[in-house]
């Protein structure tokens, strides 16, 4: 009997046939064309992800007052007469002693936290280990052995501003002194006696430098999330494989214990491809990035059983 060898290429999932080779381990296993499900490649990458974001802050510098005196005259001079005094009245003014000025007080930004979900693995797909091997001539299609594995993600805290910085204008208003003076209103008669004037000492503030607002850039911050970008998509192909229905229990039982030295086969092994061979298999040849689905010659490559 010829042994037919298939060489196949991962990414075009075209056959080519070669020379006739011996299989292994018994020479009565028949090698078949079998339906897989090529593993999809992926590379390490990462992807920066904004956590705090820029914002511009302020802060002020307040007003500086300088503060003096001024003379006010609070009556006038006068002549007093002894015969006939002089009359006088009173008079109220207003005088402004602190001048009306601008202050500016700043608010700082708020923020809230904010979350982002972030796929790190995009959704694969993975052959059933409870489907048997499906032949190229056979008219079953080979999508209803493929469970779908979803895609990973994981969640990013973040800083978002809410509200930014600002600055508020507050007008303090002038303030003022109420002063009451003497007027002269009829002068005295007879003897002339001049009264001088009075004065008083009023303080005064004046702002001598205005307030001044300060800004200053916070920079953003960044991290960096670790993902797994695709190479490449998993794909069905055909490869060469053991003919399930014709192999023998010798092999499987070679298979079984190969499989059991590795972990991944539990029990006693038996000859019988069933379930829990088929399982194990599967989860040898996910862990090893190879074609699922069948015995194929690479897996027993791998396995150093041919």
């Amino acid at each position: 009997m010829k042994i037919i060898h298939f060489s196949v290429s991962l990414l075009t999932a075209t056959v080519f046939i070669s020379a006739p080779i011996s299989a292994e381990p018994a020479a009565q296993d028949a090698i078949c064309a079998s339906q897989v499900l090529a593993p999809a490649l992926f590379r390490p990458s990462t992807e920066a992800v904004t956590v705090y974001e820029s914002s511009t802050r302020y802060s002020t510098t307040p007003v500086q007052m300088g503060y003096g005196e001024r003379k006010v005259k609070i009556a006038d001079a006068y002549v007093e007469y002894d015969i006939i005094p002089a009359k006088f009245g009173e008079v109220t003014e207003t005088v402004e002693v602190e001048r009306e000025r601008i202050e500016l007080e700043t608010l700082p930004a708020t923020y809230r936290t904010d979350t982002k979900r972030i796929k790190v693995k995009a959704a694969t797909q993975r052959w059933n280990p409870n489907c048997p091997a499906i032949q190229t001539a056979d008219n079953n299609s080979a999508e209803n052995c493929l469970l779908t594995v979803p895609a990973e993600y994981t969640t990013v805290t973040r800083e978002v501003i809410d509200s930014p910085a600002r600055t508020v204008k507050r007008v303090i208003p002038a303030r003022t002194e109420t002063i009451t003076r003497k007027v002269l209103l009829e002068p005295a008669k007879a003897v002339r006696r001049e009264i001088p004037a009075v004065y008083t000492s009023v303080k005064l503030a004046k702002v001598e430098q205005p307030a001044k607002v300060v800004t200053t850039q916070q920079l953003a911050k960044t991290q960096a999330i670790p993902v797994e970008q695709t190479v490449r998509s998993e794909l069905v192909i055909a490869m060469p494989a053991l003919c399930e229905a014709s192999v023998s229990p010798a092999t499987i039982e070679q298979l079984q214990q190969r499989l059991q030295q590795q972990g991944y086969y539990q029990g006693t092994p038996d000859g019988i491809l069933g379930p829990k061979t088929r399982t194990a298999l599967t989860q040898y040849q996910e862990a090893h990035s190879l074609a699922s689905g069948a015995i194929t010659l690479e897996t027993l490559r791998k396995l150093q059983l041919q």
